[in-house]
């Protein structure tokens, strides 16, 4: 079958993560090769996770590892579902930016390089809306002002660079799996004429 790569986009504390462990899960279970790719925030070694410790530098540093990690990724799987996309991404960017918060010529050209040729390369981006308040979990903000803007920015650049996107409605992630795929085209019933695998019935 042709390869696949989902984004799953949309501010923190919207069940991003959730939500590509089930799809990913579910289309194991049908038999595809797809594996997926977590969000790296945590990972990064500058101050990040909060309006309050956040900065260009840092965006720019998530930026640069989600590339890297697509680029290894999407080798490996013949569907690959991310876990954030650089459109997001390049949203806790722009907003520091926004705030005032000083970023070099360097920085600025590289993020933006990033956004703009990077934006286009998945075959689908699924948009996950607000959907519960923030719960403390000892890293990420609980600021539900800041996770609305970081909601708009990321509208705003999906209609900015003319992203085709798909809105999925608030519901279980058991509802959201078959919705998105529908989406994607591979519900058991359209199964028919893809191939799945090494081993998929002629």
């Amino acid at each position: 079958m042709q390869k696949l790569k989902v984004g799953i986009t949309g501010t923190h504390g919207t069940g991003k993560t959730s939500l590509a462990h089930s799809l990913v899960g579910y289309l194991k279970e049908l038999g595809f090769n797809a594996g997926y790719i977590r969000e790296f925030v945590r990972d990064c070694p500058l101050p990040v996770g909060t309006e309050k410790e956040n900065s260009a530098a840092a965006q720019t540093w998530i930026l640069c590892r989600q590339l890297i990690e697509e680029l290894e990724a999407v080798h490996k799987y013949d569907i690959l579902i991310c876990d954030r996309t650089v459109i997001d991404n390049y949203a806790y960017f722009l907003w520091n930016l926004r705030a005032g918060r000083t970023a070099s010529e360097e920085l600025q050209k590289i993020a933006s390089s990033i956004l703009d040729s990077w934006a286009h390369t998945y075959d689908f981006i699924i948009k996950l809306p607000i959907t519960t308040t923030l719960s403390a979990d000892g890293f990420r903000s609980t600021d539900a002002q800041w996770q609305r803007e970081i909601d708009s920015t990321i509208i705003e650049l999906l209609a900015e660079k003319n992203v085709k996107h798909n809105t999925i409605r608030i519901a279980p992630n058991s509802t959201r799996v078959i919705d998105i795929l529908k989406i994607l085209k591979l519900m058991p019933s359209e199964q028919q004429s893809l191939q799945v695998g090494p081993d998929a019935p002629v």
